[in-house]
């Protein structure tokens, strides 16, 4: 478990969050193709007072032994964790909300080798946080 520090004084301002857990699975396609995504399932939860981003996600069983996703996968759980960063930051400084109030949990991921990059899943995660944060 990670905790991540909000960028604002939690005393000061209201915090918009979940009151109940809510599943998602995002997806974001590139344009190459078809075969060219990635697809992340996580889950937002009420936690009162933190921040905070859980991996439960685990490498998938057809890629245990492909050294370069073995390598990359812990790389991958960070680019996930820095997008989660990087969209309560924007949504404080660009638009004036302040999310708080919740935990991450990465559920699980599907990679594509070959055609999967790690910045599609950043991606992906920072589209699925607008579909959980922007209704």
């Amino acid at each position: 478990m990670i905790w991540i520090k909000p960028p604002y004084e939690e005393d000061k301002v209201a915090i918009i969050s979940v009151m109940e857990p809510v599943k998602k699975q995002a997806r974001y396609i590139r344009q190459a193709g078809p075969d060219h995504f990635a697809i992340v399932d996580f889950v937002i939860e009420p936690c009162q007072g933190l921040i905070g981003f859980k991996n439960e996600a685990l490498i998938q069983d057809d890629l245990k032994g492909n050294t370069e996703w073995e390598r990359l996968f812990p790389i991958l759980i960070c680019c996930i964790y820095d997008a989660l960063k990087e969209y309560i930051q924007y949504q404080y400084h660009e638009r004036n909300l302040a999310l708080g109030n919740f935990m991450f949990k990465l559920i699980s991921l599907e990679i594509r080798p070959g055609s999967t990059r790690l910045t599609d899943f950043k991606i992906a995660t920072l589209i699925g946080l607008k579909g959980v944060f922007e209704k």
